[in-house]
């Protein structure tokens, strides 16, 4: 077995580094799982290192299967005793083998709606309105606090400006009840394990004498605190090896440091570092497009990467009218594209900032029969926030679909515990009748089955309910789905979600959608929505094919590649998104954000932008992305749609 055959001379160098600290800085398109592969099997075959003693440490599962799998195919069964994981799993079972003081090892994780539900229950404890507080900035905090091992029992309010009397109390309680059911989070497993390995001497050394070779993949990906836990399994023997391209440091928001790199050489000294610059997957046009955007960040060391293909065709960057036209363009182009290069479906990807602009994509690839795929997320007419808010207006067409009042009742009617629900479905089965017949029998006073409170709520939701339908005799579709909002609190609701501006943009996008039947009666265009959703979903669970084209956001498609890459919305607010143009720091990461899908294409990469959007049911006009004015002049062909219907798609 030759494992330096077919590398260049900086992939052999970091196959073959066998002692002390390395650092490989390697960019797109490098061979970086290649040389991480060849290099694990290096130390056991050249160097006699037993598998056992090898730890590889991983950004996701699905990089970690990767890797397990391409070992096995290399080195048989040597490759079973090699342990590979995220730092997560690798945690887990440090935790599990040691046990933990007053828990043992027969502990509970629980996954995030179980966390959800218990911050749910504290907030509740603690504050007398649940809407007061944003429960997504709470599940931030908590992961805050513990990533940077912030001890709830010892903190005091001034400790950190983040935290008032209440987010203290709320900590204080949820850590309470995590231990009550003897329980980890996610983040937990992180602070027990290095809690474990700093005060534990005997404990340290154990691992540090099992895991004597490490090798940590995207690096620049790790938080402060998974750092530190690496940090302590390697510091003895210091025979660690960390790969990653601080230029794709696109996940901040998942405490992302791109400091540890400025910190791994400072912890180890004498580091060797290996730049694998070379880069085997795009065409040359690509790779200068890519090096001139992130040369732009002033966060960063100056590199480039050198394309090993010839030139290539150039970027192509397209004005479009609006999504709609946006939508047709790039699916018009597929096909033209697929047909001139023989390709298939799978050889086209088509990213985007926010999981909102899937919309008009879907419809328009439903409409052309052509087959896609979500890489990441649910097909946009199935995401809860757009389940939801067709609910209610199935709910205004017709109070008596059982299935469409269940859903809203438990979001619209505060004080409808879990009971008093139970409570309405068994009278439901039992009288013979609809929930909306129960809940006019409580409003009527014929029904007392339910407590006080519960008889209140159930009052004032259908008095709401009366009210919206009315509404919709009288104003337009859009005018109605902006009062259900409105009187429902539902914008507020979102935040004690997951990704809740994420599910505002979606909401904002089903209203831009809604806007086309504006002009028609309001019934009527509830119905042609209602249709349109329910073909979409159906049409969506035809399209999930193999050979498919891939739809993913630019952060879901981090680790891919594709022939051809279309990057939809290249706009100001959009990419760089709204979020971030204030802020130097944030800005910096939207543009490794669009470098980072830029390197995802092999031979073309298109990049449109339109000039107005749809956004809550009025158009919006849109300026360019700043990031299209810092591509060279000399690698683009630019096309405006706007201007000429002549030129078509793929001319």
């Amino acid at each position: 077995m030759e494992l330096l055959n077919g590398l260049n001379p900086e992939q052999q160098e970091a196959v073959q580094s066998v002692e002390g600290p390395l650092m490989v800085h390697a960019g797109p398109g490098s061979g970086k799982t290649l040389v991480i592969v060849r290099r694990i099997a290096y130390l056991i075959c050249k160097a006699g290192i037993k598998p056992r003693n090898i730890l590889a440490v991983t950004f996701s599962r699905k990089a970690a299967s990767e890797i397990k799998r391409r070992l096995v195919d290399l080195l048989g069964k040597d490759a079973v005793c090699i342990n590979t994981g995220t730092i997560h799993s690798i945690c887990l079972s440090i935790l599990r083998r040691e046990g933990l003081p007053q828990l043992g090892r027969d502990f509970d994780v629980i996954d995030d709606e179980e966390r959800d539900r218990l911050i749910k229950k504290c907030v509740e404890n603690t504050v007398s309105d649940l809407q007061e507080i944003e429960l997504r900035r709470v599940r931030e905090l908590l992961s805050y606090a513990k990533t940077n091992l912030i001890d709830p029992e010892s903190m005091h309010p001034g400790t950190d400006r983040r935290f008032d009397d209440i987010s203290l109390a709320i900590y204080r309680n949820y850590h309470r009840l995590l231990k009550e059911n003897r329980s980890l989070d996610y983040d937990d497993m992180l602070v027990f394990t290095f809690n474990l390995l700093r005060d534990n001497n005997d404990i340290r050394k154990k691992y540090q004498k099992l895991y004597q070779y490490i090798l940590v993949d995207e690096f620049q990906d790790t938080s402060s605190l998974q750092y530190r836990v690496i940090k302590l399994l390697a510091e003895s023997h210091r025979n660690i090896c960390v790969v990653g391209d601080p230029d794709q440091t696109i996940y901040s928001w998942r405490h992302a440091n791109i400091a540890n790199i400025e910190h791994f050489r400072r912890d180890f000294p004498g580091t060797r570092i290996i730049g694998m610059q070379d880069n085997y997957r795009s065409t040359r046009t690509i790779i200068d497009a890519a090096n001139a955007l992130i040369a732009r960040n002033r966060i960063r060391k100056d590199k480039k990467l050198h394309s090993l293909r010839n030139k290539g065709e150039p970027i192509i960057v397209i004005k479009l009218q609006d999504e709609e036209s946006e939508a047709r363009y790039i699916a018009d182009e597929i096909i033209a594209v697929r047909k001139r290069h023989n390709l298939q479906y799978r050889d086209f990807a088509v990213l985007y900032r926010i999981n909102a602009q899937s919309r008009p994509l879907e419809d328009m690839f439903l409409a052309s029969g052509l087959p896609f795929r979500l890489a990441t997320g649910m097909p946009f007419y199935k995401r809860k926030e757009i389940q939801d808010i067709v609910s209610w207006l199935r709910t205004v067409r017709n109070p008596y679909d059982d299935a469409a009042l269940k859903r809203i009742l438990k979001i619209a009617v505060r004080g409808l515990g879990n009971q008093a629900f139970t409570r309405m479905l068994q009278l439901s089965q039992i009288k013979e009748m609809h929930l909306f017949e129960i809940i006019e029998m409580t409003e009527k006073g014929d029904l007392t089955d339910f407590s006080v409170r519960t008889r209140h709520s159930l009052v004032n939701f259908h008095n709401l309910l009366q009210n919206i339908r009315a509404l919709s005799r009288s104003c337009s579709i859009i005018t109605l789905i902006k009062q259900i909002i409105e009187k429902t609190g539902y914008r507020e609701y979102l935040q004690s979600e997951d990704d809740p501006e994420d599910r505002w943009e979606n909401t904002l996008e089903l209203m831009s959608m809604a806007s086309t039947y504006e002009h028609l009666h309001t019934l009527e265009a509830i119905q042609l929505l209602l249709n349109k959703v329910g073909s979409a979903c159906n049409g969506t669970e035809l399209k999930q094919d193999s050979d498919a084209i891939t739809f993913n956001t630019l952060h879901g498609a981090k680790g891919t590649e594709y022939p051809v890459v279309f990057i939809a919305g290249l706009e100001e607010g959009l990419l760089p998104h709204s979020r971030a143009v204030e802020d130097p720091t944030k800005l910096e990461e939207e543009r490794r954000l669009c470098y980072v899908g830029i390197t995802r294409a092999k031979d073309i990469v298109y990049l449109t932008h339109t000039s107005k959007r749809n956004s809550f049911g009025q158009e919006i006009f849109r300026n360019p992305s700043r990031f299209l004015y810092e591509i060279p002049g000399d690698l683009i062909i630019s096309r405006d749609m706007t201007q000429t219907q002549s030129l078509l798609p793929g001319a």
